[in-house]
């Protein structure tokens, strides 16, 4: 299990998806390393809490925002952390699709239109996760979008897949956001952030939700189109060496 200690320091900064994917199990019985890999939310909001990034060993922060959302919202700033903006999405796109009106399969759909049109930056992000963890045993990577869930969620998912770790604890670690998202909506509102005037339905079933089957879907549509994240990733340019490093740094005995 994904270890989530790092969460209770970080609520203070109105951060509340984050945790160290240390733990979990590839297929072959060997378990990503602990110290190595965060995924998070919001990593811009830290003020009080940057400096436990550096003591937790992070030494690059990767931002899957957009730049209208770094202009918005801010950047971290934290002596000794690399950050390094690699959107994922443009800042056109668009979460809703009036054309797909299936309220429960709407997230997957997009996450899927996500993977089909970015597949380039998925792999530079992966890249930039090989060049740190690839250097030795210490320096941790993290990397942030602004829920923790989709974005990140799809990072992790892929990152995850290429270390071999099963489909059910991938979707297992997704809808973990599910609750944290639920708590950083309460914070947002409570703060009176427009981004906090959520409706029920759409924390249950829709874009703000993380559920099992969206990510199963989302799974199941990457193993069908493309031969699973591997296969995806290479096609995306990733190549074997990068893949290989990737492995070689994070899975370990135990």
């Amino acid at each position: 299990m994904p270890n989530a200690s790092l969460r209770p320091r970080f609520a203070r900064d109105g951060i509340f998806n984050v945790r160290d994917l240390g733990g979990l199990r590839s297929g072959d019985g060997r378990q990503v390393a602990t110290g190595r890999l965060v995924r998070a939310d919001a990593l811009h909001r830290a003020r009080s809490t940057a400096d436990d990034l550096r003591r937790y060993g992070v030494v690059r922060v990767l931002d899957l925002r957009d730049q209208r959302e770094r202009d918005e919202e801010g950047v971290l700033g934290s002596p000794g952390i690399e950050v390094v903006h690699l959107p994922v999405l443009d800042p056109a796109f668009d979460w809703v699709d009036d054309s797909h009106d299936d309220f429960d399969t709407m997230l997957a759909h997009r996450y899927q239109v996500i993977l089909e049109s970015f597949p380039d930056r998925f792999a530079e992000a992966v890249g930039a996760v090989v060049e740190v963890v690839a250097k030795g045993s210490s320096g941790a990577v993290a990397y942030h979008c602004a829920v923790g869930k989709d974005r990140t969620g799809l990072l992790t998912a892929l990152l995850l897949g290429l270390l071999g770790v099963p489909d059910e604890t991938v979707i297992d670690d997704y809808t973990r956001s599910g609750v944290a998202v639920a708590v950083q909506v309460s914070w947002l509102w409570s703060m009176g952030y427009p981004a906090g005037h959520v409706a029920e339905e759409h924390l249950e079933n829709g874009l703000w939700s993380a559920r099992p089957e969206t990510m199963r879907r989302t799974l199941d549509w990457l193993a069908g189109e493309h031969g699973g994240a591997a296969s995806y990733m290479r096609s995306a340019g990733l190549d074997d060496d990068q893949i290989e490093a990737l492995r070689r740094a994070l899975l370990v005995e135990g």
